[in-house]
């Protein structure tokens, strides 16, 4: 593999907190995992988001628990006002609140108040306010124009940092940003020495997922508009990028790339648990989690002692359960919430059950492929339909009934799921981070060699 090119490599992301957003913070620590294996050294993440340090680097923590030496940095825009504000102070204007918005007041460590963020209620574009963001100092109080230049001011910070610290001044510095949210703040950033490379965690796309369905929503709209400003976009799979060109046409950069899938390495057990399907997933309505529940009455009618095993959190668990509890499977569905130890669930279960209305890529779906794990999947974009392969069953979207047959067959027929089990494995290889860091590689290569597009 080829050494990566001469420029820090920065991760933004407005948090990492698996517990709270499932595969989009596996995505994230995925990510800063390959750059370090391609040569990247010590890779730096920033997050944006308001919260305690230790509960910070115990996320770090989990999200990167099977690397025993990470050898990642992270910094914390927060916590570096926390500790020193003067140099925000010193970049703000004068000014005051808005007379007409509710603020949160953030303190530092002796309980001053160094910053006010305007509190936008109900509103999924809060981050494009340009209401005041107030900075607090000996001298009164300053502000800056919204999110956006706050946001700024602490990213033209943390490169003048590295480039001191590396004493070149040109230094380029690639910053892969993970965040639509973020992307939408820093388009215009226009150092010519930063290369934005933009991650893509989703489909664009409202169901039935076809190239010409809906946006799924203003946020996707106004980002597919800044296409143009990004050096380079990274889609997870080949297909999303082939919608994305025949509808809003080519754009110099794009690539597909999967999120990487480490090999599974956990010790296996004798024997897999032969009635066990497994989901892991967050309880949030594009998983669609209450369609697998609706289905296994069928599914227990022809393998009684079968059980289905739910991972993860989200804001559906309540109703979910009480879903359970009418169908009178509680029984054999179980919410075990969010959990650190999903591969040893993967090691010990029959079949991998995926009901999402559409996916991005779905890292879930490529650790039970490692795992030898055969997937059932309703045939949605885009990862169950670009990845699962010979590895699974996919099942036209929408058919409950094929779902509970599926599920069935591979229940009931040993030898046809340890067929399956191998193929799941080979199919897992098109993920691992040896097979995709050959191009992660190149395509900093090539954005560090080119212009900046802004």
């Amino acid at each position: 593999m080829p050494p990566p090119p001469e420029a820090d490599v920065v991760v933004l992301t407005s948090r990492l907190a698996p517990h709270r957003d499932g595969g989009y913070a596996v995505a994230v620590a995925s990510r800063l995992r390959l750059l370090r294996s391609i040569g990247v050294a010590r890779p730096l993440l920033l997050t944006f988001d308001v919260g305690d340090a230790g509960e910070r680097a115990e996320n770090l923590r989990h999200a990167l628990r099977d690397d025993p030496r990470p050898d990642i940095e992270m910094r914390n825009l927060y916590e570096e006002v926390f500790r020193d504000s003067s140099w925000l102070y010193e970049q703000a204007q004068d000014g005051g609140e808005d007379a007409d918005t509710a603020y949160r007041p953030i303190r530092d460590s002796a309980g001053r108040e160094v910053l006010s963020l305007p509190v936008i209620h109900d509103d999924p574009h809060w981050h494009l306010t340009r209401v005041p963001v107030v900075v607090r100092g000996e001298g009164g109080s300053r502000t800056l124009a919204g999110f956006g230049a706050l946001y700024m001011a602490w990213l033209t910070r943390v490169v003048a940092e590295l480039r001191a610290r590396a004493a070149d001044d040109d230094r380029c510095v690639v910053v892969i940003c993970e965040s639509k949210q973020i992307g939408e703040l820093i388009a215009d950033w226009a150092d010519p020495h930063v290369r934005i490379v933009h991650t893509v965690h989703n489909s664009h796309l409202e169901a039935p997922c076809e190239p010409s369905s809906a946006l799924r929503d203003d946020g996707w709209r106004r980002w597919l508009d800044l296409l143009d400003r990004f050096d380079a976009v990274i889609w997870p799979t080949a297909s999303q990028e082939d919608d994305v060109i025949g509808r809003f046409g080519a754009h110099e950069g794009s690539v597909a790339i999967p999120t990487p899938v480490s090999p599974d390495a956990t010790p296996r057990p004798p024997a897999r648990g032969a009635n066990d399907v497994l989901m892991v997933n967050r309880l949030v309505d594009q998983k669609r989690v209450d369609t697998a529940i609706a289905l296994w009455p069928s599914v227990v009618a022809n393998v009684p002692d079968a059980h289905l095993h739910i991972y993860g959190d989200g804001p559906l668990r309540g109703a979910l359960q009480d879903l359970i509890e009418e169908r009178g499977v509680r029984g054999s569905v179980h919410l075990h919430g969010y959990s650190d130890h999903v591969r040893e669930a993967m090691a010990v279960s029959a079949v991998f059950l995926c009901t999402s209305m559409f996916e991005g890529q779905n890292l879930a779906i490529g650790e039970a492929l490692a795992s030898g794990l055969p997937v059932v999947a309703f045939d949605v974009c885009y990862g169950p339909r670009d990845y699962v392969g010979a590895g699974g069953v996919l099942v036209a979207p929408g058919d409950t009934d094929g779902v509970a047959t599926a599920l069935t067959a591979l229940l009931t027929h040993e030898g046809a799921r340890d067929e399956m089990s191998e193929r799941a494995r080979e199919q897992s290889l098109l993920l691992t981070p040896d097979a995709v860091g050959d191009t992660f590689t190149r395509l900093l290569e090539d954005v560090v060699a080119r212009p900046s597009r802004r």
